[in-house]
């Protein structure tokens, strides 16, 4: 009785953590939006927030590439994972 009340109990904490993190999510989405939605409104600081974007992904661009490559070779080793449980519905032989 008590381990099924304790699993209950991390159920709840796993709820809840999930439930925190889409907040956030939720939050910077709308926080986001209006940013956005400001400079849209002032082009010249849209401007500099392009050329500061800029600089920063040339000055950081082998950084990138590394996180690039790092990215594309856990997708491929994603794609090609073997399936972790045998068949269990195997035919007896004859």
């Amino acid at each position: 009785m008590q381990q099924l009340e304790n699993e209950n109990m991390k159920d709840a904490g796993n709820t809840k953590e999930a439930l925190v993190k889409l907040g956030i999510i939720t939050i910077g989405t709308q926080l986001g939006t209006a940013v956005i939605h400001r400079m849209a409104k002032h082009p010249v600081l849209l401007f500099g927030l392009g050329i500061a974007a800029g600089l920063y992904a040339q000055k950081n661009r082998k950084q990138i590439i590394v996180a690039g490559e790092e990215l594309k070779n856990q997708g491929k080793q994603l794609l090609h994972l073997k399936p972790i449980m045998k068949k269990t519905n195997h035919l007896p032989d004859k």
